[in-house]
């Protein structure tokens, strides 16, 4: 049995396969563009100030949310939020139910990366979401601050609380 390809038959397959290929590039990079999206919150640590709401209580580092020490911050149920997350080997950023941190109480529903010190946490507020909760880190006590969860268009409800809200 003989092979022959002539040259447009080579062509055309050649054609076909980069076709393919542009496709994956192509959407390769438009999941690299969604990636590249500014987050809503960027998190890092420093030592706690007299701003912080648990200064003087657990351990002497504290989260920054945005520039702010301790941030609290208004989310609304069903929308995504993303955190940047650059807090040091020591302090794995987390979302839960009670202030302590210290790995209890944590959040799971509607959180994607909890337990990260340097990358990217996703929080969409379910209707189950509790009204309040916190961001904490794994390994010290008092570190983080409140979230308050909120239906839309109650977003007002909280004017008195000092905000770390991105925009």
């Amino acid at each position: 049995m003989k092979f022959q390809f002539g040259c447009c038959r080579l062509l055309f397959v050649f054609a076909l396969l980069m076709g393919g290929a542009t496709s994956v590039f192509g959407e390769a990079a438009a999941d690299d563009a969604v990636q590249a999206t500014p987050a809503d919150f960027t998190v890092t640590s420093a030592t706690k100030d007299k701003t912080h709401p648990y200064y003087g209580k657990g351990t002497d580092t504290g989260f920054v949310i945005n520039g702010v020490q301790g941030g609290s911050l208004v989310l609304v149920r069903g929308k995504t939020y993303t955190f940047d997350v650059e807090t040091g080997v020591m302090h794995d950023f987390y979302l839960a139910t009670r202030a302590i941190g210290w790995g209890s109480s944590t959040l799971t529903e509607g959180v994607k990366g909890n337990f990260t010190y340097k990358g990217i946490v996703t929080f969409t507020p379910t209707a189950a979401t509790p009204d309040t909760v916190y961001y904490a880190c794994r390994n010290h006590k008092y570190m983080g601050g409140e979230i308050h969860v909120v239906n839309r268009g109650e977003e007002g409800k909280f004017k008195g609380v000092k905000s770390a809200l991105a925009h």
